[in-house]
């Protein structure tokens, strides 16, 4: 059997065609699960009996099961527990932005791309079970529909997708690039609605500028020195800053794209004066934009939030410094949002 989830819709067809069924067919198939958000089968009312016997027999529609949902006070953070096939355990999280203007609302879905992470951050949650395996391209697309069958509720559907949850998207490259792919064309997301984000793989970055994706890049930097990033970032010690940067520069010479940079702010360790100049003659030359992001406690952690007036003097300062700066609006904080949190306190 092949997953549904791993093939574009026009291989879904050809499948259907060559099997002896009308395109048609195939075609209401892809109505159900990607416009409908219907996976259940036999819940597929216009299908006659014969071609549910074949989808039955060939074509696998689930292999994630959602655990737990958990929303936030607002119903602004929504982060799902997935339970795999091999009964491994991985998160997403949905983040909605509402506007004044209904029709401007957001829904942003973060994936995960593997079980766990080796890259051990050590303010990062998911980094403290090591890696355990890669997620297959159809369980991460999958994050996808599961997510779009829970916004029904609402009348509404992602908009944004961010590799931005539980592992490191490049140390899955092949699997992730065909996900995206396919998220991309199956669920009609434009690429520049698509965020891959890395720890620093600079093989992943030059990739990616390569085959001239349009994918929005984005580089957790965390420090602007390497003293601070070797210890923040431990991948910084095989890529460092210097390397980084060149890799930033080539990417942006051959996509002439802008990129962000996520800075993790960690009270009394990255956020001092010294901090902001250096950021700036860092990321001097390159069009970026940084997000600062307040860390999220973790139980036992030294890592600790800033109050809230050194937040926003960090941020003037690197504005005053030229930079484009702004923090991350804060969601799921009272439900364990940060990556990682929710699967920890399950195993435990």
């Amino acid at each position: 059997m092949i997953n549904l989830f791993k093939l574009s819709k026009d291989d879904v067809i050809k499948r259907i065609v060559t099997a002896g069924f009308p395109a048609f067919r195939g075609k209401q198939l892809l109505d159900w699960v990607y416009n409908k958000n219907i996976v259940e089968i036999e819940s597929m009312s216009n299908l006659d009996k014969g071609f549910k016997e074949y989808l039955n027999s060939n074509i696998k529609l689930l292999t994630l099961d959602t655990i737990k949902i958990i929303e936030d006070d607002k119903g602004e953070t929504i982060k799902f527990l997935l339970l795999l096939g091999d009964r491994n355990t991985i998160e997403m999280v949905i983040m909605r932005y509402k506007d004044k203007d209904a029709s401007k609302n957001r829904n942003t879905l973060c994936l995960s791309s593997q079980v766990g992470c080796k890259v051990k951050c050590p303010f990062c949650a998911t980094g403290t079970s090591g890696l355990v395996r890669n997620l297959k391209a159809e369980e991460i697309v999958q994050q996808m529909s599961i997510a779009n069958t829970y916004l029904k509720q609402y009348d509404a559907k992602v908009n944004n997708v961010v590799f931005m949850g539980m592992g490191e998207p490049f140390y899955n490259k092949d699997e992730v690039l065909l996900a995206a792919s396919l998220i991309k064309e199956n669920f009609e997301i434009s690429s520049r609605k698509i965020t891959i984000s890395t720890s620093g793989i600079i093989e992943g970055i030059k990739e990616l500028a390569d085959k001239e994706l349009k994918y929005v890049l984005a580089i957790s930097l965390h420090a602007p020195t390497d003293r601070v990033r070797d210890y923040l970032v431990p991948i910084n010690k095989k890529y460092p800053l210097n390397e980084l940067m060149k890799a930033c520069r080539y990417y942006q010479t051959k996509t002439k794209k802008r990129i962000t940079f996520e800075y993790i702010m960690i009270d009394s360790m990255n956020i001092w004066p010294d901090d902001a100049r250096n950021l700036a003659n860092l990321l001097k030359g390159i069009d970026c934009h940084i997000n600062g992001i307040p860390v999220n406690s973790i139980k036992d952690s030294e890592f600790k939030r800033p109050k809230k007036k050194d937040i926003y003097t960090f941020k003037k300062l690197c504005e005053d410094y030229g930079l484009s700066f702004s923090i991350r609006e804060e969601k799921g904080i009272d439900i364990d949002g940060a990556c990682g949190q929710l699967r920890n306190k399950e195993r435990n």
